[in-house]
């Protein structure tokens, strides 16, 4: 990865510490049953290492991840707080087009590196599609090595400007994977209540992929 920092490098930024504060609403502020700390919310540029910005921001990613499962697996009643949290995001936002609502939507949805491709966009008709291409958030029902997370790298030429995988695309959407997973019905919770004012419904499909249209 590039040695620059970029803006997607910040708004990855933003991702890991949105679910730190998924974690902190969860938990009402009480980690004392969380086993990492949470996250730095100073200036990116004060606290990154310049020399592996992948590595450092894929192990916040690994930090912040596995203090959610915990919080997700401690919390008495996980689904009412991540409608209301939802809700909250989704408050006073554009929902004129569904460029603008995924542009919105992606800083709170936290895949993986963008390079991992873990979740695409893909306008399909009147329906706009989540994808989850990988799910990346099973592992963190682990133990994860953070050394193995801070010697991650990532391969190829991509521009740090904008990467693919925070667009829209267009195109007929075929066969979708299928997967039972509780994280994703968590996050089914959230985008519910982010929708909740708005004109558009959202729903599960094959248990990880997410689609979004007008009520």
């Amino acid at each position: 990865m590039s040695k620059t920092l970029g803006p997607i490098h910040y708004l990855m930024y933003e991702k890991i510490k949105f679910q730190d504060e998924i974690t902190d609403f969860l938990m009402d502020g009480d980690f004392s049953q969380i086993e990492y700390e949470p996250v730095s919310t100073k200036p990116l540029e004060e606290i990154l290492d310049q020399e592996n910005i992948h590595g450092y921001l894929q192990e916040k990613i690994d930090i912040v991840e596995s203090r959610l499962a915990k919080a997700l697996s401690l919390c008495k009643n996980p689904s009412e707080k991540l409608f209301k949290l939802g809700k909250e995001c989704g408050r006073d936002k554009d929902f004129s087009n569904f460029e603008q609502i995924f542009t919105d939507l992606n800083y709170y949805l936290l895949d993986g590196m963008p390079c991992d491709q873990g979740l695409s966009a893909v306008l399909d008709g009147d329906s706009l599609y989540l994808i989850t291409n990988t799910n990346l958030h099973k592992k963190y029902q682990d133990a994860i090595d953070l050394e193995n997370s801070r010697n991650a790298s990532c391969e190829g030429g991509h521009s740090h400007d904008h990467h693919e995988s925070f667009e829209v695309g267009a195109g007929m959407v075929g066969d979708l994977k299928s997967e039972e997973s509780t994280y994703h019905k968590y996050r089914l919770d959230f985008l519910r209540g982010y929708f909740s004012e708005s004109p558009y419904e959202v729903e599960l499909v094959n248990g990880i992929n997410y689609k979004i249209t007008k009520k």
